[in-house]
């Protein structure tokens, strides 16, 4: 089940603990700071430790929940990039990260679990089985353009991968997302990686406590990015 999570053609596969290599080029700091080289910040929460997920619905089930559309959206909180010798002078920000999760029309073959309040006409989202299959790939899909403030500057993102990360990878013991792309032109720099490790579960009370432990088997509303191992990587 554990390297189940995420597999994906794409948020989305990369190798176990594929983190976007960070460049070795020295270039000045983005907003004319002292800062030199490439710059990578750890993702907090606005109200730290940590920022968190929040899942659509009742959140990931076994069963899954139903919608009257085809899309549904979930969104972190805005994350804060803590001012550090590696993140610049000032505190700089992520914007919210939006999950799309995949819709399937309702229908006994293909919903059964949600029997009858999935009628013809409604989708069913949110299951397990659901983000398993394609969590990674939905990431690239519902956050093409990532915005970040680093240094008191501000860096416009184009993703182009992301992949799972299991545990024993970059998450230690957790798993979670890498995604990578592409930052518009900006004093030399050029690319981004965001490392988002899933911790602790805040939503519903009575999980087993980390994300890790509840995949596939219990209710999961929200969840915290663990502070120690989520990143943001600019070069």
């Amino acid at each position: 089940m554990i390297r189940k999570l995420l597999i994906t053609a794409a948020a989305v596969a990369i190798p176990i603990g594929a983190f976007a290599a960070i460049s070795t080029t020295t270039t000045a700091g983005a907003s004319g700071s002292d800062h030199v080289g490439p710059y990578t910040c750890a993702i907090t929460g606005l109200v730290p430790p940590a920022a968190t997920i929040t899942f659509a619905g009742v959140g990931l089930s076994v069963a899954g929940s139903v919608a009257e559309t085809t899309t549904v959206k979930q969104a972190t909180t805005a994350a804060v990039l803590p001012a550090s010798p590696t993140c610049g002078a000032v505190n700089g920000s992520i914007g919210a990260l939006k999950v799309i999760t995949a819709t399937d029309p309702c229908s006994a073959t293909t919903t059964p679990a949600l029997g009858p309040i999935c009628t013809a006409g409604d989708f069913a989202y949110g299951s397990w089985a659901a983000f398993l299959a394609g969590g990674a790939a939905n990431l690239v899909t519902g956050l093409p353009h990532p915005k970040f403030k680093v240094d008191g500057d501000t860096f416009a993102g184009t993703t182009t991968a992301a992949s799972a990360i299991y545990p024993g990878g970059g998450c230690g013991t957790d798993a979670g997302f890498l995604l990578s792309g592409t930052v518009a032109a900006n004093e030399g720099y050029s690319a981004f990686s965001i490392q988002t490790c899933l911790g602790n579960v805040t939503s519903p009370v009575g999980s087993a406590g980390r994300f890790i432990t509840d995949v596939g088997v219990n209710t999961v509303k929200t969840v915290q990015f663990d502070p120690t191992d989520s990143t943001l990587s600019i070069s």
